[in-house]
């Protein structure tokens, strides 16, 4: 069952180089899925009346080029398969000449909004969107580890940072993990793959810390709040 909707990306998204940023472009990817889930009754909102909430593990995006301020384009998802913990789910990004602009996979769960811990996939919500019962599981690309800290900084979680599960909204981790890279590397960088996987809640309240290691044109990141491991990310780039 895909679904594909109109959108323009507004100016006030845009970077200082009239691009989306990271966060942007994944959030456009997960706007159309949002609409998606929510004409068929098994959204944030549907889900939320039985107790649960959806919750991403893992993403991997290729970039071809970033959206431009302004330009417009046309969001693509499509709810692929589901097993007894995991639901797959892809999106794309394109013009509407047909372009293809990004390209994004994702796995999904379901958590319990009472206990936070994670459910079993309930087979109604998953199949609401086509998706098609598989016990296969999909493979992500490995993440590469750390293994010495080239930058890190400090952030502050706000309150406008929560979402309406009740925790940090993913797309904020790519803002930290860009963000401690600095203006230098992202004005001449332009990103080209993206790989992430989500380890563990950041609290509200909290100061989680981005550390990044540099090898060439792969950069590694880490987000940890103390000694607890939140996500990490391989980031790989096209000089610009």
């Amino acid at each position: 069952m895909k679904y594909e909707e109109n959108y323009q990306m507004p100016f006030f998204l845009a970077t200082q180089k009239g691009t989306a940023s990271l966060a942007t472009l994944v959030n456009m990817l997960l706007l159309g899925s949002e609409h998606q889930l929510d004409a068929v009754d098994a959204g944030i909102a549907a889900l939320g009346k039985e107790g649960a909430g959806w919750v991403i593990t893992q993403y991997h995006l290729d970039v071809t080029r970033m959206p431009k301020m302004e330009e417009q384009v046309v969001l693509g998802t499509e709810a692929v398969s589901y097993n007894k913990l995991m639901t797959y789910r892809d999106y794309w990004l394109r013009t509407p000449a047909g372009e293809e602009l990004a390209r994004m996979s994702g796995a999904w769960v379901m958590m319990d909004l009472a206990t936070r811990k994670i459910i079993p996939i309930k087979p109604n919500f998953a199949e609401k969107v086509g998706a098609v019962a598989d016990s296969h599981v999909r493979r992500f690309p490995r993440i590469g580890k750390l293994s010495a800290v080239d930058a890190a900084a400090d952030y502050r979680v706000r309150y406008f940072d929560i979402d309406g599960n009740g925790h940090v909204n993913n797309v904020h981790y790519f803002e930290w993990m860009e963000d401690v890279l600095g203006g230098a590397w992202l004005t001449n960088h332009e990103l080209a793959t993206m790989d992430i996987k989500y380890a563990r809640e950041v609290a509200a309240g909290s100061t989680p810390r981005s550390q990044v290691q540099i090898a060439g044109l792969t950069t590694h990141h880490r987000i940890v709040t103390g000694a607890t491991l939140n996500a990490e990310a391989t980031l790989t780039w096209r000089q610009h």
